[in-house]
Protein backbone atom coordinates (compact mmCIF):
# COMPACT_ATOMS: atom_id res chain seq x y z
CA UNK A 1 0.00 0.00 0.00
CA UNK A 2 2.69 2.59 0.64
CA UNK A 3 4.84 1.81 -2.41
CA UNK A 4 1.27 2.42 -4.79
CA UNK A 5 0.80 5.97 -2.38
CA UNK A 6 4.38 6.80 -3.22
CA UNK A 7 4.20 5.88 -7.10
CA UNK A 8 1.04 7.85 -7.27
CA UNK A 9 2.00 10.91 -5.68
CA UNK A 10 5.54 10.84 -7.87
CA UNK A 11 2.85 10.47 -10.88
CA UNK A 12 1.10 13.97 -9.64
CA UNK A 13 4.48 15.56 -9.30
CA UNK A 14 5.47 14.68 -12.83
CA UNK A 15 2.11 16.14 -14.06
CA UNK A 16 1.99 19.53 -12.46
CA UNK A 17 6.28 19.81 -13.17
CA UNK A 18 5.45 19.06 -16.72
CA UNK A 19 2.59 21.80 -17.07
CA UNK A 20 4.81 24.42 -15.02
CA UNK A 21 7.11 24.05 -17.83
CA UNK A 22 4.42 24.34 -20.82
CA UNK A 23 3.81 27.92 -19.01
CA UNK A 24 6.54 28.53 -18.94
CA UNK A 25 7.63 27.32 -23.08
CA UNK A 26 7.65 31.35 -23.90
CA UNK A 27 11.39 31.85 -22.15
CA UNK A 28 13.81 29.47 -20.41
CA UNK A 29 15.36 31.98 -17.95
CA UNK A 30 14.30 33.27 -14.65
CA UNK A 31 11.83 36.05 -15.53
CA UNK A 32 9.49 33.57 -16.98
CA UNK A 33 9.69 31.59 -14.10
CA UNK A 34 8.87 34.67 -11.78
CA UNK A 35 6.52 36.22 -13.95
CA UNK A 36 3.77 32.45 -13.55
CA UNK A 37 4.11 32.87 -9.65
CA UNK A 38 0.84 34.02 -8.48
CA UNK A 39 1.18 34.12 -4.42
CA UNK A 40 2.22 31.65 -1.30
CA UNK A 41 0.32 32.19 1.91
CA UNK A 42 -0.69 30.48 5.45
CA UNK A 43 -3.96 29.11 6.11
CA UNK A 44 -6.25 27.21 8.72
CA UNK A 45 -9.33 25.23 9.34
CA UNK A 46 -11.61 22.91 10.91
CA UNK A 47 -13.58 20.20 9.84
CA UNK A 48 -14.21 16.26 10.32
CA UNK A 49 -13.21 13.12 9.29
CA UNK A 50 -14.52 9.21 8.89
CA UNK A 51 -12.58 6.62 9.86
CA UNK A 52 -12.56 2.87 10.21
CA UNK A 53 -11.17 2.09 14.09
CA UNK A 54 -11.59 -2.18 13.67
CA UNK A 55 -8.61 -2.55 16.43
CA UNK A 56 -9.99 -0.06 19.18
CA UNK A 57 -13.45 -0.79 18.60
CA UNK A 58 -12.98 -4.61 18.87
CA UNK A 59 -11.35 -3.56 22.31
CA UNK A 60 -14.04 -1.89 23.38
CA UNK A 61 -16.49 -4.72 22.70
CA UNK A 62 -14.67 -7.44 24.45
CA UNK A 63 -14.12 -5.10 27.80
CA UNK A 64 -16.41 -5.16 30.44
CA UNK A 65 -17.92 -1.84 31.12
CA UNK A 66 -16.89 -0.34 28.33
CA UNK A 67 -18.98 -2.74 25.69
CA UNK A 68 -21.84 -1.45 27.07
CA UNK A 69 -21.06 2.25 27.54
CA UNK A 70 -19.31 3.43 24.43
CA UNK A 71 -20.20 3.05 21.07
CA UNK A 72 -17.83 3.03 17.87
CA UNK A 73 -15.18 5.19 16.97
CA UNK A 74 -15.43 6.80 13.77
CA UNK A 75 -15.69 10.34 13.24
CA UNK A 76 -12.92 12.77 14.36
CA UNK A 77 -13.05 16.60 14.27
CA UNK A 78 -10.34 18.61 14.21
CA UNK A 79 -7.72 21.53 12.71
CA UNK A 80 -5.36 22.11 10.20
CA UNK A 81 -3.00 24.72 9.98
CA UNK A 82 -0.44 24.74 6.48
CA UNK A 83 1.15 27.21 4.21
CA UNK A 84 1.07 27.45 0.74
CA UNK A 85 4.99 27.24 -0.19
CA UNK A 86 4.14 28.89 -3.86
CA UNK A 87 1.35 28.83 -7.10
CA UNK A 88 1.85 29.04 -10.72
CA UNK A 89 -0.79 30.52 -13.25
CA UNK A 90 -1.29 29.58 -16.82
CA UNK A 91 -4.34 31.06 -18.40
CA UNK A 92 -6.97 29.93 -15.67
CA UNK A 93 -5.59 27.27 -14.02
CA UNK A 94 -3.54 27.36 -10.90
CA UNK A 95 -1.07 24.81 -9.51
CA UNK A 96 0.30 25.34 -6.04
CA UNK A 97 2.66 23.70 -3.52
CA UNK A 98 1.29 23.00 -0.01
CA UNK A 99 1.98 21.42 3.21
CA UNK A 100 -0.24 21.44 6.37
CA UNK A 101 -0.31 19.38 9.58
CA UNK A 102 -3.73 18.00 11.14
CA UNK A 103 -4.94 16.86 14.37
CA UNK A 104 -8.71 14.79 14.58
CA UNK A 105 -9.87 14.08 17.98
CA UNK A 106 -12.94 11.82 19.11
CA UNK A 107 -14.02 11.46 23.06
CA UNK A 108 -16.40 9.47 24.53
CA UNK A 109 -17.32 9.63 28.08
CA UNK A 110 -19.37 7.34 30.86
CA UNK A 111 -19.98 7.87 34.15
CA UNK A 112 -20.65 5.77 37.11
CA UNK A 113 -20.46 4.54 41.10
CA UNK A 114 -17.94 2.28 42.25
CA UNK A 115 -17.54 1.80 45.89
CA UNK A 116 -20.13 4.25 46.79
CA UNK A 117 -17.69 7.16 44.97
CA UNK A 118 -19.17 8.80 41.57
CA UNK A 119 -16.76 8.73 38.57
CA UNK A 120 -16.36 9.82 34.94
CA UNK A 121 -14.24 7.59 32.21
CA UNK A 122 -12.88 8.95 29.02
CA UNK A 123 -11.53 7.54 25.67
CA UNK A 124 -9.78 10.09 23.59
CA UNK A 125 -8.19 8.87 20.48
CA UNK A 126 -6.09 11.80 18.43
CA UNK A 127 -5.00 11.31 14.91
CA UNK A 128 -2.25 13.33 13.48
CA UNK A 129 -1.34 13.78 10.38
CA UNK A 130 1.64 15.88 8.10
CA UNK A 131 0.17 16.39 4.44
CA UNK A 132 2.92 17.66 1.50
CA UNK A 133 1.16 18.07 -1.68
CA UNK A 134 -0.11 19.58 -4.84
CA UNK A 135 -3.08 21.62 -5.66
CA UNK A 136 -4.92 22.54 -9.23
CA UNK A 137 -7.59 25.11 -9.23
CA UNK A 138 -9.44 26.86 -11.80
CA UNK A 139 -10.10 30.25 -11.51
CA UNK A 140 -13.96 31.05 -12.65
CA UNK A 141 -13.84 34.44 -11.56
CA UNK A 142 -11.81 37.68 -9.00
CA UNK A 143 -13.86 36.19 -6.64
CA UNK A 144 -14.16 32.19 -7.51
CA UNK A 145 -11.80 29.77 -7.59
CA UNK A 146 -12.67 25.92 -8.59
CA UNK A 147 -10.69 23.58 -6.53
CA UNK A 148 -10.16 20.63 -9.11
CA UNK A 149 -7.92 18.21 -6.57
CA UNK A 150 -5.96 18.05 -4.23
CA UNK A 151 -3.64 15.56 -3.82
CA UNK A 152 -1.36 15.03 -1.02
CA UNK A 153 0.90 12.21 0.94
CA UNK A 154 0.65 11.80 4.21
CA UNK A 155 2.13 10.58 7.00
CA UNK A 156 -0.15 9.64 10.09
CA UNK A 157 0.00 9.09 13.90
CA UNK A 158 -2.17 8.45 16.97
CA UNK A 159 -2.01 8.44 20.38
CA UNK A 160 -5.38 6.87 22.63
CA UNK A 161 -5.96 8.26 26.54
CA UNK A 162 -7.53 6.32 28.62
CA UNK A 163 -8.48 8.60 31.73
CA UNK A 164 -10.52 8.91 35.00
CA UNK A 165 -11.70 11.96 37.15
CA UNK A 166 -12.99 11.25 40.70
CA UNK A 167 -12.19 11.73 44.07
CA UNK A 168 -8.67 9.33 43.98
CA UNK A 169 -8.55 8.85 39.69
CA UNK A 170 -6.01 6.34 38.86
CA UNK A 171 -2.90 7.36 36.25
CA UNK A 172 -4.16 8.07 33.30
CA UNK A 173 -3.45 5.04 30.50
CA UNK A 174 -1.84 6.55 27.29
CA UNK A 175 -0.82 4.89 24.09
CA UNK A 176 0.91 5.99 21.32
CA UNK A 177 2.16 5.11 17.83
CA UNK A 178 5.72 4.67 17.41
CA UNK A 179 5.86 5.66 13.58
CA UNK A 180 3.88 7.24 11.25
CA UNK A 181 2.19 5.32 8.21
CA UNK A 182 2.06 7.02 4.68
CA UNK A 183 -1.06 7.58 3.23
CA UNK A 184 -2.85 9.48 0.33
CA UNK A 185 -5.50 12.23 0.77
CA UNK A 186 -7.08 13.94 -2.18
CA UNK A 187 -10.00 16.67 -2.21
CA UNK A 188 -12.17 19.45 -4.19
CA UNK A 189 -14.44 21.94 -3.50
CA UNK A 190 -14.76 25.80 -4.14
CA UNK A 191 -12.45 28.95 -3.06
CA UNK A 192 -14.05 32.18 -2.58
CA UNK A 193 -12.09 35.17 -2.50
CA UNK A 194 -13.93 38.13 -0.89
CA UNK A 195 -11.09 40.68 -0.33
CA UNK A 196 -8.87 39.39 -3.55
CA UNK A 197 -5.73 37.84 -3.37
CA UNK A 198 -5.38 38.30 -0.09
CA UNK A 199 -8.01 36.73 1.84
CA UNK A 200 -10.27 33.57 0.74
CA UNK A 201 -12.26 30.76 2.62
CA UNK A 202 -12.49 26.97 0.69
CA UNK A 203 -14.83 24.52 1.57
CA UNK A 204 -13.47 21.25 0.40
CA UNK A 205 -14.66 17.43 0.94
CA UNK A 206 -12.23 14.49 -0.11
CA UNK A 207 -11.40 11.18 1.14
CA UNK A 208 -8.12 9.87 2.88
CA UNK A 209 -6.75 6.94 3.24
CA UNK A 210 -4.54 5.94 5.84
CA UNK A 211 -4.07 3.64 8.53
CA UNK A 212 -2.52 3.46 11.79
CA UNK A 213 -1.30 -0.29 12.61
CA UNK A 214 -0.29 -0.27 16.38
CA UNK A 215 -0.54 1.30 19.55
CA UNK A 216 2.02 0.92 22.52
CA UNK A 217 1.12 1.73 26.25
CA UNK A 218 3.76 4.50 27.29
CA UNK A 219 2.47 5.37 30.79
CA UNK A 220 -0.25 3.78 32.61
CA UNK A 221 -0.81 0.70 34.56
CA UNK A 222 -3.55 -1.31 31.97
CA UNK A 223 -2.85 -4.81 31.48
CA UNK A 224 -3.54 -3.97 27.56
CA UNK A 225 -0.07 -3.19 26.54
CA UNK A 226 -0.32 -2.99 23.07
CA UNK A 227 -3.55 -2.77 20.30
CA UNK A 228 -3.17 -3.89 17.01
CA UNK A 229 -5.11 -2.24 13.80
CA UNK A 230 -5.92 0.61 15.78
CA UNK A 231 -6.98 2.36 12.38
CA UNK A 232 -7.60 0.61 9.63
CA UNK A 233 -9.03 3.08 7.27
CA UNK A 234 -9.83 6.62 6.49
CA UNK A 235 -12.72 7.95 4.75
CA UNK A 236 -14.18 10.87 3.53
CA UNK A 237 -13.69 14.13 5.24
CA UNK A 238 -14.94 18.20 4.76
CA UNK A 239 -13.07 20.76 5.80
CA UNK A 240 -13.35 25.23 6.09
CA UNK A 241 -10.56 26.45 5.25
CA UNK A 242 -9.27 30.02 5.76
CA UNK A 243 -5.97 31.54 3.68
CA UNK A 244 -4.54 34.54 4.25
CA UNK A 245 -2.45 35.00 0.88
CA UNK A 246 1.11 36.72 -0.10
CA UNK A 247 0.94 38.12 -3.43
CA UNK A 248 4.26 38.06 -5.70
CA UNK A 249 2.90 40.55 -8.13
Amino acid sequence: MNKLVIVLFISVLSFSSSTLLKAQSDCCGLGSLFQNMVQSGVFGGYGMQQYSAKGLNDVIKNTPGLEENFSDFGTAYGWRVGANLFGFRSNDVLVALKFYYQSMTEKQERTGVDNGESFTQELKLNINQFDLGMSFSYVLSSNFDFRIIDVYISWTSAKLTNSFTSANPPPDDIYKSASSNIGFTFDTGIVWYPFPPYLSLGILGGYSIFTVDKLRLEEGSSSLTEINDVVDGGGFFAMAVLTVGIPFN
